[in-house]
């Protein structure tokens, strides 16, 4: 399996120690830099690993900063990352096994090198879980995409009763998703109205 790694100043000698460490497992391990411990800036280390992985170069990346939440941030700009900060074992699973994560991010100055060692084991060999989380991780990838207007809004209760003047409303307030509770009663009217401006009527 190939991996694309990199770091800033910060976490430069320990991604030294993983790239040993990762090759003894035999590994194919791709070094995006930094080169030396002189400063340069996180997010262009992790832009140039993160569309390595965008384009389908390497199935996983790791990135690795002083605190190892700035790489996490940067990384998660690009479509398609799903850059993941762990600081156990237990996240370093649930990030593949729930997120399908494909980078998994440490900070330096708060992982020791056995610890992110396990960590890297633990991230490339948990396969995702599917299921339930699929649909979750699909709505990751789908807010990628939105258009923040129509972003699906938690702050509206669901409806006991939607009616046409219900759907009209949404729509006129650039909402696209009208949620009702389960039960609830839906005229006839507010689905036709519904359908022709486009909003959503979703269960919640």
């Amino acid at each position: 399996m190939r991996i694309a790694i990199g770091s800033d100043h910060g976490g430069f000698e320990l991604k030294k120690k993983l790239i040993t460490y990762l090759e003894s497992l035999e590994y194919e391990v791709r070094d995006f830099g930094t080169y030396t411990p002189d400063s340069v800036d996180y997010p262009d280390i992790a832009a140039i690993v993160g569309f390595e992985i965008a384009k389908g170069n390497f199935p996983y990346g790791i990135l690795i900063d002083g605190i190892g939440i700035g790489s996490a941030i940067a990384a998660n700009k690009i479509q398609g990352i799903r850059a993941a900060t762990c600081n156990n074992l237990f996240m370093a699973e649930s990030a593949r096994l729930h997120n399908n994560a494909n980078i998994i991010v440490f900070g330096a100055g708060q992982t020791g090198d056995v610890l992110a060692k396990e960590m890297v084991k633990k991230f490339l060999e948990t396969k995702f879980s599917g299921g339930r989380h699929e649909r979750r991780v699909n709505k990751i990838i789908g807010l990628e995409e939105a258009n923040l207007k129509e972003v699906e809004k938690y702050t509206a209760p669901p409806k006991r009763l939607i009616t046409g003047d219900d759907i009209r409303l949404a729509s006129r307030s650039n909402e696209k998703v009208v949620y009702y509770e389960k039960a609830a009663i839906i005229t006839e009217l507010a689905k036709e109205i519904a359908f022709d401006l486009g909003v959503r009527i979703v269960e919640r």
